[in-house]
């Protein structure tokens, strides 16, 4: 009886294991196609204490390939050497006064910057092959042989700036901030209101004359027509330098608010009855037609053809004529003024990392007591107040710095284009007595509001 009894529970026991058994199979069949709702703890299945699990390991993520990461730039290395574009004019290796300041001052710097070799390339002032012309071709062509720094002529500085061949300087130097600049200087630094180009040298318009036809420099057109008998400038200059100074002398505005070329008929007729004038005197002669440039101007002078003439500062500076004295243009309207430009330099590399000591550069090639020297012996116009004050020669000292103060920038390349062939064909007619001053001064302004 008790044998049948534990039999019959032996039976009982396997049905039940086997019954969970089959139980545990169907859920584990059930996770596997669907999961589950609820923890399963089945306690035999749990690994016994010291099993080893296996924890995930974490993905690598390349750098390079995750926009998120930040890689830690290299600075770039400062430059072993910079090179420099300069017109014959300014070439450090002659044999002049002017070339030595300009090499050791060049020297200076390299000293300064752990030895740099600064490059000098040669190239002519303007035309083709000049310095322009070659900045243009070799950004086209060879943009890595860009020059780093080069010198160019205010006009040249506003095409590079307008083509984006030289690059704005306004994060990279305040220097042009300095209040030690005359204001046409500082004007000269500007395109469109951004710095393009530090000044190094400065000209402007004025008037020479033979000091042996007068005992004291005449001060207004009505003296100088009374005490000389030839008075020369460039009537047939398609640019009208001397005219647009005259004009801008009597008040006459030569843009509007949105930098369109403008003629104010006032002022422009007070300017051509001055010319009337000098032609009813006989100082304004039938030469005049033939004379297109300054150099055709000066050379009149020289051959005796003029007693006065027209003519840039650099110009009297340089050739330093006997009998010669020079004075500032005379007034109109009761207002002296004349025009002027010259020389800056100016950024053309693109590389972020040359830019720095390039600029670095251009700020040693400006610093004031320099230019007191080279501006004297190159002959130019000191663009700084202070660079003159160096100069010797108190009398010559005292006129520039009046013709420095007076003078304004001339006018962007686009509005000499518009006005300069309507203001030269207005004062050929003057000459010529062939149109009354009123009448030539509505119909240049009426020409420029032609399509």
């Amino acid at each position: 009886m008790h044998k049948q009894r534990e039999q019959v529970l032996k039976k009982v026991g396997k049905g039940a294991k086997l019954q969970m058994v089959m139980a545990v199979i169907f859920l584990f069949s059930l996770v596997a196609c669907e999961g589950l709702p609820f923890d399963l703890n089945i306690p035999w299945l749990i690994p016994e204490s010291g099993t080893p699990t296996i924890t995930p390991t974490p993905e690598t993520v390349d750098p390079t390939t995750d926009p998120s990461a930040e890689v830690e730039s290299t600075p770039a290395p400062p430059p072993e050497s910079l090179t420099i574009w300069i017109p014959p004019e300014f070439d450090p290796d002659g044999d002049s006064q002017a070339a030595n300041l300009l090499k050791a001052q060049l020297q200076a710097f390299s000293d300064n910057n752990d030895g740099i070799t600064i490059n000098l390339r040669v190239k002519d002032a303007s035309g083709p092959g000049g310095l322009l012309d070659a900045l243009t071709a070799t950004s086209a062509a060879a943009p890595a042989v860009l020059p780093d720094l080069i010198a160019l002529q205010r006009k040249d500085l506003e095409a590079a700036a307008l083509k984006s061949l030289v690059y704005p300087l306004d994060n990279l130097t305040s220097i042009t901030d300095d209040t030690d600049w005359y204001p046409y200087a500082r004007d000269m630094a500007l395109i469109q209101g951004s710095v393009f180009g530090i000044p190094f040298a400065g000209d402007a318009l004025a008037l020479i004359y033979q000091t042996s036809e007068v005992d004291s420099p005449p001060s207004t057109w009505e003296g100088l027509f009374e005490a000389l008998q030839v008075v020369a400038f460039p009537a047939d200059d398609s640019q009208a330098y001397f005219t647009l100074a005259l004009y801008q002398a009597a008040g006459g505005a030569v843009q509007d608010n949105q930098r369109r070329p403008i003629l104010d008929v006032e002022p422009l007729t007070e300017v051509f009855k001055l010319y009337q004038s000098g032609v009813a005197s006989g100082d304004f002669s039938n030469l005049l037609l033939e004379y297109q440039t300054e150099g055709q101007v000066w050379q009149a002078y020289q051959e005796g053809l003029a007693d006065c003439a027209v003519v840039s500062v650099s110009r009297f500076l340089q050739e330093s004529p006997a009998d010669t004295s020079m004075i500032p243009l005379l007034p109109v309207s009761d207002i002296t003024l004349s025009m002027g430009s010259g020389w800056v330099w100016a950024l053309a590399t693109p590389q972020a990392e040359r830019q720095v000591l390039t600029i670095k550069l251009a700020e040693h090639l400006v610093d004031s007591a320099f230019l007191s020297e080279w501006n004297y012996e190159i002959k130019t116009m000191p663009p700084r107040p202070s660079a003159l004050e160096g100069w010797e020669n108190q009398s010559l000292r005292s006129l520039l710095s009046q013709i420095s103060v007076m003078t304004v920038l001339r006018p962007s390349n686009d509005i000499i284009t518009s006005l300069g062939p309507i203001l030269r064909d207005a004062v050929i007619q003057i000459l010529q007595e062939q149109v009354d001053p009123a009448q030539a001064a509505q119909v240049a302004q009426e020409s420029l509001q032609k399509p």
